[in-house]
């Protein structure tokens, strides 16, 4: 397979992934949404119990955050202070401070993604009402970390040919 070949098949894998994500956390908000009206609904006008929506409120909440975490950070569009990247822009230090950040962050996330897929295995309980394995509102964790991971070696292969380029010229 050629370099050009590959490049298309991971570029069309991660608009695939982007899509799945970004439709999963819609999906968890719009969940968030409904279950939340409909509780606060059902306080007011008491027509049913809702007591099974905590489960789902916080099954759907947990992977709502990693989930969107996960694409923000695809995006590069997550929290972060931009004011000292900014200022060493265009000096060969803000090229290495980039290379020093997103290792940091690989280190970082490293290590989310290994406790959170620990808290995932050692999860052997269910859930009191709906008897769902709880292991599902962790693996959203180790899922999301993962994805980081993949995104952050994106990002420092490019800083890596940053470097690169900005030696050359």
């Amino acid at each position: 397979m050629r370099r050009n070949e590959v490049i298309h098949i991971l570029a069309a894998v991660d608009r695939f992934l982007a899509i799945m994500m970004r439709w999963l956390t819609l999906a968890c908000f719009v969940t968030l949404l409904i279950l939340l009206s409909a509780v606060v609904f059902v306080r007011f006008v008491p027509v049913t119990s809702l007591g099974w929506s905590d489960e789902i409120v916080e099954w759907a909440f947990a992977w709502m955050v990693f989930v969107g975490a996960a694409v923000l950070w695809r995006d590069n569009e997550h929290f972060r202070v931009e004011w000292l990247p900014n200022r060493l822009k265009a000096k060969a230090s803000g090229k290495v401070l980039g290379l020093a950040v997103e290792a940091l962050s690989i280190i970082f996330l490293a290590i989310m993604t290994y406790y959170g897929m620990k808290l995932t295995v050692a999860a052997h309980d269910r859930s009191p009402i709906l008897e769902l394995p709880r292991h599902i509102w962790y693996l959203c964790i180790p899922l999301a970390g993962i994805t980081m991971i993949g995104y952050s070696v994106r990002n420092l292969i490019g800083h890596l040919l940053e470097i690169r380029h900005f030696g050359e010229s």
